[in-house]
C-alpha cells in the first residue's frame, strides 16, 4: 500500500518519500468509531518473531524501551531539514517530542518500497507496543537487518530469516529480513538503521516524527505548515474525532457508479500495491480507483481512507460506505483493511494474496468502524 511519490531525476530510488495526499482538512471527517477476516485477526499482543536472536552480536548499543510515545504527524521533505526548522517544530505549543529520521523510496526485491532510517533506541518508543518492547527487534535493526511491515512481508512472500536485495542510490545492498513488524505510520513499509540508510544513499534527516498528545490537531497542522513551509509534506498519523468542516456525503447516484466500477473488477487478483484495472488491486487501491472513476477523490492508503469522511455506527451502514478492520497483530491499533459495503450484510473487497476481488458477507472479527465518504 505505497503512499508516497518519489521526486527528482534518476536514479529515483533513494529520493525522499513525499506523500501524495489531499490536505489534512480533507482527510478526516466528523464522528468517532463505534467483531473471520481473511487477512487474519489480531492475536494476543506478543512481540513479533525475529529471525535468529542467538545470532545477535550486541556490538551496537540499543537503549531499553522507556515509555510509549504517540505519533500525531509525520512530516517529510526532499532534503535534509535545517536544524533551526527542527528546533522550531520542537518549540510549537503542545509538542512533547520530535524525532529526526531518514525517508526514501528504495527497491526491495525490485519493488518500490517506502523505508525509514531510524535510531532504534529512539524510534522504538514510538512503535506499536508489541514491537516497542522487544529488545531483539531493535538490536537486529541496529546491527544492519531490515524490518518489513507485516503487510509487505506476508503479501510479497518475503519471509523472516530470508535475504532481500535492497537497491538505493548507491547500488544493491543485501539485507536479512529480521522481522515482520508494522511501523504504525501509514505507507511506511520497512525500517532500517540510519547507518544502513546511509549505505543505501538515502537522504539524511529529511523527515520528522512529531509527538504532541492532547493537542488540537488542526492548530498543530497549521503551526507545522507555518514553521516548515509548503514544500514539506505533512501526514496525519493520529485518529482525529472531527474535522474543522463537514462537507456533504457522496450522493446515492454517484455511489451507484462507484459500486458499478468496483463490481467490474470482480475476479481480478489481489496484488500488493496494485492499482491497475483488470490486472490487480490491493484493498485500498481498488476503492480509490472505483471512487475516482465516479469523480470522487479519496486518499490512497487504508489509514487515510479511514479518515476520509463521517464515522457511522455499524447498524447505520448504508450502501457505498467503507468498512474497516484492525487485523495486524504487530500493530493492534493500526487500520489494516478496508472493504465497500453493498447493503444486506454484503461487502466487496480485495482480500489478500491468493484471493481475487469478491463479494462476501460482512465480517465482525477485528471490525474497527465504518466511514461514509464526504466531498
Amino acid at each position: 500500500m505505497a503512499a508516497f511519490t518519489a521526486f527528482g531525476s534518476a536514479p529515483a530510488w533513494a529520493d525522499p518519500v513525499v506523500e501524495d495526499r489531499p490536505p489534512v482538512s480533507e482527510q478526516v471527517g466528523p464522528g468517532s468509531p463505534s467483531g473471520s477476516d481473511p487477512r487474519g485477526g489480531p492475536d494476543a499482543a506478543a512481540s513479533p518473531e525475529v529471525a535468529d536472536p542467538d545470532g545477535l552480536r550486541h556490538t551496537s548499543y540499543v537503549a531499553p524501551f522507556r515509555e510509549a510515545r504517540s505519533i500525531e504527524y509525520f512530516v517529510v521533505a526532499q532534503e535534509t531539514l535545517p536544524a533551526e526548522a527542527v528546533d522550531a517544530v520542537r518549540g510549537i505549543g503542545g509538542v512533547e517530542h520530535v524525532l529526526t529520521v531518514d525517508a526514501a523510496r528504495v527497491l526491495v526485491e525490485e519493488q518500490a518500497t517506502s523505508v525509514l532510517g531510524v535510531d532504534p533506541s529512539a524510534f522504538r518508543n514510538h512503535a506499536p507496543e508489541p514491537s516497542a518492547e522487544s529488545d531483539d527487534i531493535w538490536q537486529g535493526v541496529a546491527e544492519g537487518r531490515i524490518a518489513l511491515s507485516k503487510d509487505v512481508g506476508t503479501e510479497r512472500g518475503l519471509e523472516v530469516g530470508g535475504d532481500v536485495t535492497v537497491t538505493g542510490g548507491r547500488g544493491d545492498v543485501p539485507l536479512e529480513v529480521w522481522t515482520h513488524a508494522t511501523s504504525g505510520i501509514a505507507g511506511i513499509d520497512a525500517l532500517v538503521s540510519r547507518e544502513t540508510a546511509a549505505e543505501l544513499g538515502m537522504p539524511e534527516g529529511n523527515a520528522l516524527v512529531v509527538s504532541a498528545p492532547g493537542t488540537d490537531l488542526w492548530e498543530l497542522y497549521d503551526d507545522l505548515g507555518e514553521v516548515l513551509g509548503e514544500d514539506v509534506s505533512v501526514q496525519l498519523v493520529a485518529d482525529a474525532p472531527e474535522a474543522p468542516g463537514d462537507g456533504d456525503a457522496v450522493p446515492p447516484t454517484v455511489i451507484e457508479r462507484v459500486i458499478a466500477h468496483a463490481e467490474s473488477q470482480l475476479g481480478v487478483p489481489y496484488v500488493w500495491g496494485g492499482t491497475t484495472p483488470g490486472v490487480g488491486f490491493d484493498c485500498s487501491g481498488l476503492l480509490q480507483w472505483a471512487f475516482r472513476e465516479a469523480g470522487v477523490d479519496i486518499p490512497r492508503v487504508t489509514h487515510d481512507q479511514w479518515n476520509a469522511g463521517e464515522r457511522v455506527g455499524f447498524e447505520d451502514m448504508e450502501r457505498g460506505d467503507l468498512i474497516f478492520w484492525r487485523s495486524d497483530p504487530t500493530a493492534p491499533d493500526y487500520i489494516s483493511h478496508v472493504a465497500l459495503y453493498l447493503g444486506d450484510g454484503m461487502m466487496l473487497e480485495a482480500p489478500r494474496t491468493g484471493l481475487d476481488v469478491r463479494v462476501t458477507p460482512v465480517r465482525t472479527a477485528g471490525y474497527a468502524g465504518t466511514v461514509r465518504v464526504h466531498t
